[in-house]
């Protein structure tokens, strides 16, 4: 599947928006179970007045694109943090997160740091370790779901 990966930009908060809140009521079944109640305020934040806010911010926000539409996004923080990584339920499994995710651990050795970390879901965990992070024995339970530290030497 041809993709190429960008810098977001403010017009495509409401894309992104959309595509973060489809995988997550779609993809993160593990974490939310399908219940409402504990995926609606993981998608408070997911709106495009937010994403508009992430992508002037301080980190990076990076989209895939296929030709017709975006197809997956992640976020850096500054300081060596993988803060978003999310695709479309239909191109999961074809190579998109694990080229946004190179995307960010490029943009973090560019700007001269030697580790990222993030917060895993369960839904997710798989696809990190696999990618050579490690838990880091931290965790944090945020929205009834727990969420694991992992770490990577770049």
């Amino acid at each position: 599947m041809p993709f190429t990966i960008m810098r977001a930009n403010s017009t495509d908060a409401y894309e992104i928006a959309d595509l973060l809140r489809r995988s997550i009521v779609e993809l993160c079944t593990r974490d939310h179970d399908g219940d409402p109640a504990r995926y609606e305020p993981w998608l408070a934040n997911k709106t495009p007045d937010w994403v508009e806010k992430w992508i002037e911010g301080p980190g990076r926000v990076f989209t895939a694109h296929d030709p017709q539409r975006i197809i997956g996004v992640a976020m850096a923080s500054p300081d060596g943090e993988v803060l978003l990584n999310y695709v479309l339920p239909d191109v999961r499994f074809t190579g998109v997160s694990k080229a946004l995710m190179r995307t960010v651990e490029s943009y973090f050795q560019d700007n001269g740091l030697d580790e990222a970390r993030l917060r895993s879901t369960a839904t997710a965990a798989r696809f990190y370790q696999r990618l050579g992070y490690v838990e880091s024995g931290e965790s944090v339970t945020r929205k009834d779901m727990e969420f694991s530290w992992l770490k990577k030497a770049l």
